[in-house]
């Protein structure tokens, strides 16, 4: 399922969040880190994300990242009509918002964290593309 401008402001309604601003971190839960050593084979072939529309809607706010508990952000399999991984072409390549893939945001949702201080220290690796990284949270 891919969830977009609607399923976002949708959220944000529940969660009583007023605005997503330039800069902010957007963080997805669906709860799918939880097939993780469970059901490998689904985990990493399909899955809920970001559809196109919401990449797009996300990028005209100008935020930083957006991330997700999932392994590619984006829906898998691509919406219709799509192009491979378009999602992360709209984000990454055409507006320099970064992605964060497979964030653990249980802890977050069982708090109800719906917004807090982000947190994301350089990556010790040099020259690297990907890496494992350590988010903070603060409230």
């Amino acid at each position: 399922t891919a969830f977009n401008r609607a399923e976002i402001e949708g959220a944000m309604k529940r969660q009583g969040i007023a605005s997503i601003e330039p800069g902010d971190v957007v963080l997805f839960h669906t709860g799918w880190l939880r097939l993780l050593g469970k059901d490998n084979a689904r985990f990493g072939s399909v899955g809920p994300g970001l559809g196109i529309e919401g990449a797009r809607h996300l990028a005209s706010l100008g935020v930083a990242m957006v991330g997700a508990d999932n392994p590619s952000v984006e829906v898998i399999p691509f919406e219709k009509d799509s192009g491979v991984f378009e999602v992360h072409q709209i984000l990454l390549a055409r507006n320099g918002v970064y992605i964060l893939e497979n964030m653990d945001t249980s802890e977050l949702v069982k708090d109800k964290a719906w917004e807090f201080m982000f947190t994301l220290g350089a990556s010790r690796i040099t020259g690297g593309v990907q890496a494992i990284i350590n988010p903070v949270a603060i409230r």
